[in-house]
């Protein structure tokens, strides 16, 4: 586990400030992650100001830096954990196994185990033999249906993978339990990872309800509800727009008078904007056409597909640069189009092309925002490249409020706003 340095922002300090002193150091080997802890806060505020009924519970796997899941442990916030070794890291940062579900449906008998030793009940299936399973290693758990019901535009779909048919499928697993002597709770589902999709959550709801009443009639009484993940976390895509379709739809088919707990699976919402990725050119080549005219100006960086960039996919979601703060040669010419590399010998490591960039030179730097979800967890060391340096910053207001200095051995209090003199090194 990352070791945490804490780097505080004092007042009138900003991550733009922190940003323009590492570029100020000059080129490096490893890219760099500004994690900005207060963005993280202050998303968990407007989760509760837009979607008060529904309870938080962070999806471990879209970034499980320790000094985030410290953060959200803190802030009261419920975890999704698919592995033995998610759990493990979770208990181990002090959450409480009662904020813990288990949503995986196929899970090993190992990890099942384990979590019946960690007093870990809420977990999720989809299936007869993950059924079969629990009753043999943990007849106590508390049970939750999964349904498939999926947005037509994620970046991700789910059900193919998981998640049972709602309508031929559900009512026999659910006759399956009751036949087990199985605690079955509630249902749940997830729209996709990256759902554009606000409106398929009002579907899924009214579907999740009518298998509340079938449940009703063979002897079960559901009390859970999980509308999974699939929320957007970028700067520029706020949730409103899911806030209202869901509440709205909460209101119709779960009012408050049936007492049902809401919860849901937060990934990329609570940390997409929260890191803002610092690369820098390593290599560049011009690419001419026989008449001498410039077509293509291809730049290798520090950081690609095998790194932070691995979730992407450029051609339906392209980097998005944060003007002003990499260094350009201004000339006459204007711009030129431009293909993105990364470090590795692999030619699929490729980050974007087309992208219309004034000319950099070697060394400069590149600046990437909403780099938050899944980079950093699927990053891999391919090559020998390394793996980007998380920098971890948070103001001292939001400190004090969260009360971390219990944690305080690994504060480094920077002066007034940058990060301490060796960045560079390995934590």
């Amino acid at each position: 586990m990352r070791k945490i340095r804490y780097n505080l922002l004092e007042r009138g300090a900003s991550v733009r400030d922190v940003i323009d002193s590492v570029v100020a150091r000059g080129p490096h080997d490893v890219p760099v992650h500004i994690l900005n802890l207060d963005d993280v806060v202050e998303k968990h505020r407007n989760w509760h100001h837009q979607l008060s009924r529904v309870e938080p519970f962070y999806a471990v796997k879209c970034n499980d830096d320790p000094a985030i899941l410290r953060t959200l442990i803190s802030l009261g916030v419920g975890f999704d954990c698919a592995s033995k070794q998610e759990i493990e890291k979770i208990l181990k940062l002090g959450a409480s196994p009662t904020k813990i579900i288990f949503a995986h449906t196929a899970k090993s008998m190992d990890s099942i185990d384990y979590a019946k030793s960690c007093s870990i009940d809420l977990m999720t299936f989809d299936g007869e033999f993950e059924l079969d399973k629990i009753k043999q290693l943990h007849a106590d758990a508390l049970l939750v249906l999964r349904i498939r019901y999926d947005s037509c535009n994620a970046q991700i779909s789910l059900g193919k993978k998981f998640g049972c048919d709602p309508d031929q499928e559900a009512p026999q697993l659910l006759k399956y339990a009751k036949t087990l002597g199985l605690e079955v709770v509630g249902v749940s589902f997830h729209v996709g990872s990256g759902s554009e999709d606000h409106e398929c959550f009002q579907g899924a709801i009214k579907c999740a309800r009518r298998l509340f009443d079938f449940a009703h009639t063979i002897g079960y009484h559901f009390h859970l509800l999980d509308i999974g993940g699939g929320f957007p976390g970028d700067h520029n895509k706020p949730i409103d727009s899911y806030a209202k379709t869901i509440n709205l739809a909460l209101q119709r088919f779960f009012p408050l008078k049936l007492n049902v707990r809401i919860i849901a699976e937060p990934g990329r919402y609570y940390v997409a904007s929260a890191v803002t990725l610092i690369t820098n050119v390593q290599s560049k080549r011009i690419v001419r056409n026989s008449q001498g005219d410039i077509t293509d100006i291809m730049y290798y960086l520090n950081d690609g597909l095998f790194g932070s960039f691995d979730w992407l996919n450029p051609r339906q979601h392209p980097p998005e640069i944060i003007p002003g703060n990499h260094q350009i040669v201004r000339s006459q010419t204007g711009r030129f189009s431009s293909t993105l590399w990364g470090p590795t010998c692999d030619s699929t490591d490729l980050i974007c092309s087309g992208m219309m960039l004034e000319e950099l030179r070697i060394g400069d730097f590149l600046v990437f925002d909403n780099m938050g979800a899944y980079g950093i967890t699927l990053a891999t060391n391919f090559n020998g490249f390394a793996k980007p340096k998380v920098l971890t910053y948070i103001s001292r207001a939001a400190w004090e409020k969260l009360k971390l200095d219990k944690h305080g051995k690994s504060l480094k209090r920077s002066a007034p706003v940058v990060a301490s003199n060796n960045w560079n090194s390995a934590d």
